[in-house]
């Protein structure tokens, strides 16, 4: 039987050099490409059968066999699909990416820095992937149309010979004689694992010889004939009835999908069958995975991305927006191409509606656990509640129904509530969602602030997490209701009555000029305004921000991040009813520029400014002064 040399293009040795240097790190995808390819065979062979019904003759158990060869340093991949006459082979493995060859070596080229490798199914080069670990390969194939099988040879440099040989049925095997470097696929285990990650559940059984671990003196004792075994699911589980699946099969792939030993919080198993046709299911997580902290922005995260039962991405973060990284499972649609780059992923209309409806359809499952068992939602929260406010910041048009699922510390309670609780705990028609914000909740439950709602019983957030000044830039109102800080100007929990109106006017007119003072002794650069509050308890001092300002926690927030933050001035307020504050009122009285008083109202104003969780500019002035004091006292 006679050889025939054949060229490649240069273009196509060119996208070969390229695909064996290039994209080196990802070469394991190799095996996915072949048996996809082996797979789309069958399918065609299905086909063909569906309008000839004697065109499978008694070849009608399709499979896809997978071989390791030490001795010939090969592996091979074997179909009994629909096959390749000697036209096909010229026109599917001779030429690559007929159009846009182009547009294909600049990406390619480009992936060199990136590392894409879903370039490889692009443009029709899947099969060429096999090139990455073999130094030459053979293709032997017999189509169902032909009586005659054909060879094709190629080291993948500079050509490729064809010639007649033979093969009893129908179908294609490929044989990867192993280049130096991978001969860790010589191992059964390797090959099987890679099977399993990439291909488990396309829908064709996929065999592997039995693996005999036996000693080889065991196996000289005593042969035996070794079987084919299936080494994947050809029916995955998010494809079965929901009624067919055991609580123990959802919680095992939730293990095997996360890496994370403990059960979920719960599952969302869905198939949808509408302008975007998907099957999905996905975990949502109770304790904390010791294996990968989903806190951190900056790691991998999304569902696996399996089109027509082949994974495509290990992690599609174009289905999920970033304040649900902690969400895994698995996605699988029809509605897209095998060979989809990662750069069309990005701006692809399919995966933009999936992401929608997945987006609500987690919301929703939230909002329901929470009510099913409020223990779990809050070890849940605990963990990734964080997170989910992320979502409040990021999802403008679905706010409300994501922070209808967080939970917050109370001044009043004793255990977290939703906003819709701490609505509905509150006394008066006027609802409005009051809150105070700082880095920890011993810190919040010092400010001066809480005096009023404390005698009032009124119930105050206390927003103590990183996130939540993040959140409050765009969350300003829940279902219409306004959301107020406790250190607002028009905080009054009760009317004034017209007597303590009148008082309060004739103390503010006795305080006027001491608190004009006190301003010019901080400093104007420092203080916007110096107010009386008797709202103050027994506190001496407080300090509170402008309507509309960026308050201390913001401030420090936005330096961490290494932004320019201009300086806000504050309004302090003195508590007129405070036995420390009358007594600086009698010495302003006395002198006017009294030295003590110059100093006690510094001292009191660093006082306000860590009250207010801010910082002091100088902390040694602070314990100087105290220490003076101090010594003062002990006189």
């Amino acid at each position: 039987m006679t050889k025939k040399q054949h060229n490649f293009a240069a273009e196509t040795g060119r996208i070969l050099e390229l695909l064996t240097h290039s994209i080196y790190s990802n070469k394991e995808i190799f095996l996915r490409e072949l048996i996809s390819n082996a797979s789309d065979a069958i399918d065609k062979a299905r086909l063909k059968a569906l309008t000839d019904t004697s065109f499978l003759g008694d070849d009608t158990n399709f499979e896809i066999k997978v071989e390791i060869d030490k001795e010939a340093k090969t592996l091979s991949i074997s179909d009994n699909g629909i096959g390749m006459t000697q036209e096909e082979m010229h026109e599917h493995l001779g030429t690559i990416a007929k159009s846009g060859t182009k547009e294909f070596v600049e990406k390619l080229e480009k992936a060199k820095e990136g590392g894409d490798h879903n370039l490889i199914g692009q443009f029709g080069v899947g099969f060429y992937s096999a090139f990455m670990v073999a130094e030459s390969v053979d293709v032997i194939s017999r189509s169902a149309l032909d009586t005659k099988a054909h060879k094709w040879t190629s080291d993948g440099k500079s050509g490729y010979q064809l010639e007649e040989t033979k093969k009893d049925s129908r179908g294609t095997q490929v044989i990867l004689h192993l280049s130096e470097g991978n001969h860790e696929l010589f191992e059964d285990w390797k090959v099987r694992e890679l099977i399993k990650k990439y291909s488990n559940y396309v829908g064709v059984p996929i065999m592997m010889l039995e693996n005999d671990t036996r000693s080889d003196e065991e196996k000289i004792k005593e042969p035996k004939e070794v079987t084919f075994e299936q080494v994947n699911e050809t029916k995955p589980i998010w494809k079965k009835s929901k009624t067919s699946i055991k609580q123990e099969e959802y919680k095992d792939f939730y293990q095997s999908v996360s890496m994370d030993f403990n059960a979920p919080l719960g599952h969302i198993h869905s198939s949808i069958e509408w302008n975007v046709s998907y099957s999905t299911l996905l975990y949502i997580p109770q304790e904390t995975n010791a294996f990968s902290d989903m806190r951190d922005p900056n790691k991998e995260y999304g569902p696996k991305l399996y089109v027509q039962n082949v994974l495509i991405l290990e992690h599609a973060k174009e289905l999920l927006p970033v304040w649900l990284r902690f969400v895994s499972g698995v996605v699988e649609t029809t509605d897209l191409p095998l060979n989809i780059s990662r750069e069309m992923l990005q701006s692809n209309k399919t995966l933009d509606t999936i992401k929608k409806s997945l987006v609500k359809k987690i919301v929703s499952e939230l909002k329901k656990l929470r009510v099913k068992d409020a223990e779990a939602y809050g070890k849940f929260f605990q963990n990734y509640g964080s997170i989910l406010k992320e979502g409040v910041y990021y999802e403008q048009e679905m706010k409300d129904d994501i922070a209808g699922i967080l939970e917050f510390d109370t001044l009043l309670g004793d255990k977290r509530v939703s906003l819709d609780e701490y609505l509905e705990s509150q006394a008066w028609d006027d609802k409005t969602i009051y809150y105070i914000s700082g880095k920890s909740r011993s810190e919040v439950l010092a400010s001066p602030y809480l005096a009023q709602f404390l005698e009032t019983k009124t119930d105050v957030l206390l927003l103590t997490d990183a996130i939540d000044e993040w959140m409050l830039g765009v969350f300003d109102e829940y279902k219409t209701i306004k959301l107020k800080s406790v250190t607002a100007n028009d905080v009054k929990l009760k009317e004034e009555t017209e007597e303590e109106k009148k008082k309060a006017e004739t103390t503010g007119k006795q305080f006027k000029d001491m608190l004009e003072l006190v301003k010019n002794t901080i400093g104007t650069d420092k203080i916007e305004k110096v107010e009386l509050n008797t709202n103050l308890w027994d506190a001496l001092w407080a300090l509170k921000t402008p309507d509309g300002a960026m308050n201390p926690q913001m401030e420090k927030m936005m330096k961490a991040m290494g932004q320019s933050v201009p300086e806000t001035k504050r309004i302090l307020e003195l508590n007129p009813n405070n036995k420390l504050v009358k007594a600086m009122k009698k010495e302003f009285k006395e002198d006017i520029k009294s030295k003590k008083l110059a100093d006690l109202t510094h001292y009191a104003y660093m006082q306000a400014i860590l009250l207010e969780g801010g910082e002091l500019e100088n902390i040694a002035d602070f314990v100087g002064m105290t220490n003076k004091f101090a010594g003062e006292y002990l006189k």
